[in-house]
């Protein structure tokens, strides 16, 4: 029997199996691979990895700015054959209790309007605050979502393991 597919912090050997993920899913990768080594640097308890028979399935990044009620979702990617599943909302659930963990209130994402993970975002609660149409430039319109985190960390158990 196959093993459900577990969520953990991801760890320095993770990056390049995050780095191919990232190339996977998004083609030109949004992030270059140093990025997420400095991601992991600044922010372990935010880079998530999903596995299964020591596998890598999908990964979620987060990050925090200058507001600290306000954490990022920077990136969440699963591998194209392990979608349906479940594992995006699942590791993005973990990196929302993550992140109201170390006391942040709201949590913030951009996707391009023609992404389906657009339904996923609002099915959890992510409200559309706003569009813009040139976020990373000319041709690259994102839609600006935002979840405020009323959850208190005595109503779950962070899923991850160490």
């Amino acid at each position: 029997m196959t093993p459900s597919p577990l969520i953990r912090l991801a760890r320095h050997t993770d990056l390049d199996a995050i780095w191919q993920i990232e190339s996977s899913v998004f083609g030109d990768p949004i992030y270059p691979a140093f990025f997420f080594r400095q991601a992991l640097d600044l922010w372990p308890e935010l880079l998530l990895v999903i596995e299964q028979d020591e596998r890598l399935l999908g990964y979620v990044l987060g990050g925090l700015g200058q507001d600290r009620e306000l954490g990022w979702v920077l990136s969440l990617a699963v591998q194209p054959e392990a979608r349906g599943q479940g594992l995006a909302q699942r590791l993005l659930e973990e990196l929302e209790w993550q992140l109201r963990k170390q006391g942040m209130q709201r949590a913030r994402l951009t996707v391009d309007p023609s992404n389906p993970a657009n339904r996923l975002y609002q099915r959890l609660g992510y409200q559309l605050v706003a569009v813009e149409a040139e976020y990373f430039g000319p041709g690259e319109p994102r839609n600006v979502l935002e979840k405020a985190l009323h959850f208190t960390l005595e109503q779950g158990q962070p899923a991850i393991r160490a």
